[in-house]
Order: structure tokens, then C-alpha cells, then sequence
């Protein structure tokens, strides 16, 4: 496990808005970044010995409060644009030397942060992914009973699926399945579970991490996607965390990780000289209670960000 800090670590942290809530049911997670910004986060984390600045909060074309449009290919028009911008705002970061942190907003817009951080590394298939979430995110549209796309981004970056969103930036997939690993997994369908471990998918059910302590499963994921590949990623899904302590999410699940046995261990992801991007998606802060959601992100960037 490596523990090492190297110089490019001290480097400043780009943060870039995902305001789109068009890949959900329930688009609120739009709102979510502009809410973190009033919230002064640059400067709670400057406080911490972290450097940052927001670089764009990004808006899709039209939002929710303009258009009733269903979940499925009719938002495809609103996303695809979207993403294509958050992966040119990721590149734009990283080719300034700094470290890219997307916060959004529904999780279709990882097919966005990560598109573009491999397209900047030039690492198509050689990137890893750990993916917290309570969610697998792995449907293509035959096998989605809600047509929404925030259910697919695993499937489209492992080049499943919709193919407006698999071909994103590049045509093909951008991760190989030995290069990702899930974590906090509770809720899902068969299909999705099947097409993973067909494709052996390193999977850490919710289950797994009570049984074995996050610890031990993060230092494994690290691993697991690190050791073959040029650098590596982490997507964090709120609803990964139990609803007690983040309600403000766009897809609550029970029985979920608890902040105080998993932010102290999220140092060996900051320290690994491969940890290349960073999201906090599903932010829905018309359904936080007292501020909770908003302050565990502020929580766990204060652990998980370079210094």
C-alpha cells in the first residue's frame, strides 16, 4: 500500500459544478453544487490546509423548472452536451496541474468527470474506478425499469449501453471491469448484478464492508484498481451513506456506510501517488435536514482531497 506523498500532491484542488439533474427521477441534485458554493466550501477547506477554488458550476441547456421531460432518450439532448462540457472542465483542470473535483448533481455525470480524466492521461482501459454508492449503476436502457440514466454510468464507462454515452469524448470503453471496484453496494437489480460478475467485477457489498471494516475494503479497492493501470479515480455517491446521515441524496438507501468508521480511512486514497479524480454526486439539498448532507461533503473532502 503506498503512503507516500510526492510534490504533484501539493497542488491546488480545481473544483467543478455538475448542476444537472437530468439523469434522475428527481432532479433537485441540480442544485446541489450551488449550494455547496454559498456554503463557502473553498474557503472551509482553504482553513484546512487545502487549496481550492471553484473553476465553473456547469448548467445543462434547460432545467427541470423549464422542461417536463420523462426519464429516458428524450434527456439525452440535455445530457450529452452537459457532459461533454464537465469532461472538457475536468481536462481544463488537469492540464493546469491541478488535482479535478467534480460535485453534482445526478451520477450520470460520471461518464463526464472520468471521460475526461482519462482522455487527459490518455488512459483509455488503463484507469481504475472505485465506485462508492449504494446503487450498481450498471443498467443499459433494456434492462433500466426507470429509464434513467443516473442507473447507467458503470455500464457506459465499462462501453455498455446507451452508446451516446459509452463513445463519450472516445469511442469505447474507458475502464476495463478488472479496473473497478464497488463499494457500500445494497440495492440493485438482477441484471445489473449478473452483467458484473459475468465481467468479474470486483464487487464490496454493504455487507461486506460491516463485516470486514472500511478500512481493510478500501485498502483492497486501491489495490485491486491500482495495480494495473496508469492512475486511478474515486466516485462518491452520497447515497452510499445511511440516510440517518445523508438525507439530502437523490436515492436514499437503508443500512448504509457511517461517517465516522469510513472518513478516517479515506487518507490511503489521498495518499497514493495514482489518485488522478474525484466526484461527490447526488447532492439533493432540498431534502437535507440540518445542514447534514452538506456538511459530510465537506467532511469527506476534508479527508479525501491532496494537501
Amino acid at each position: 500500500m503506498h503512503t507516500k506523498k510526492e510534490n504533484t500532491k501539493q497542488r491546488r484542488t480545481g473544483l467543478v459544478g455538475s448542476a444537472s439533474g437530468w439523469g434522475a427521477q428527481i432532479r433537485e441534485t441540480a442544485k446541489g453544487p450551488s449550494a455547496m458554493q454559498e456554503r463557502n466550501l473553498t474557503n472551509k477547506l482553504n482553513n484546512h490546509h487545502i487549496s481550492s477554488y471553484w473553476t465553473t458550476i456547469l448548467h445543462p441547456n434547460a432545467t427541470a423548472d423549464e422542461l417536463d421531460i420523462p426519464p429516458g432518450e428524450q434527456t439525452l439532448p440535455l445530457i450529452i452536451p452537459h457532459l461533454e462540457k464537465l469532461s472538457e472542465a475536468i481536462q481544463n483542470v488537469m492540464r493546469d496541474k491541478e488535482f479535478p473535483c467534480a460535485i453534482g448533481g445526478d451520477h450520470v455525470m460520471g461518464v463526464g468527470t472520468f471521460s475526461g480524466a482519462i482522455k487527459h492521461l490518455d488512459a483509455q482501459e488503463n484507469f481504475g474506478l472505485i465506485w462508492v454508492d449504494a446503487h450498481m449503476d450498471s443498467h443499459i436502457p433494456e434492462t433500466s425499469p426507470s429509464n434513467a440514466y443516473h442507473g447507467m454510468p458503470v455500464a457506459s464507462l465499462l462501453g455498455y449501453g446507451e452508446p451516446q454515452l459509452a463513445n463519450l469524448t472516445q469511442e469505447g470503453a474507458k475502464i476495463r471491469p478488472q479496473d473497478l471496484a464497488l463499494i457500500g453496494i445494497r440495492s440493485f437489480e438482477p441484471e445489473e448484478e449478473e452483467l458484473l460478475q459475468r465481467l468479474n467485477v470486483k464487487i464490496f457489498y454493504s455487507d461486506d464492508v460491516l463485516a470486514r471494516g472500511f478500512e481493510t475494503v478500501i485498502q483492497e479497492a486501491i489495490v485491486h484498481v491500482s495495480r494495473h493501470t496508469k492512475a486511478f479515480g474515486v466516485s462518491i455517491d452520497l447515497d452510499a451513506f445511511d440516510p440517518k446521515h445523508a438525507p439530502g441524496v437523490g436515492s436514499p438507501e437503508a443500512d448504509g456506510l457511517i461517517p465516522e468508521k469510513t472518513l478516517p480511512y479515506l487518507h490511503y486514497v489521498r495518499n497514493h501517488p495514482h489518485f488522478a479524480a474525484l466526484e461527490i454526486t447526488e447532492f439533493n439539498p432540498e431534502r437535507d435536514e440540518e445542514n447534514l448532507t452538506a456538511t459530510l461533503i465537506e467532511d469527506i473532502l476534508k479527508e479525501i482531497l491532496p494537501r
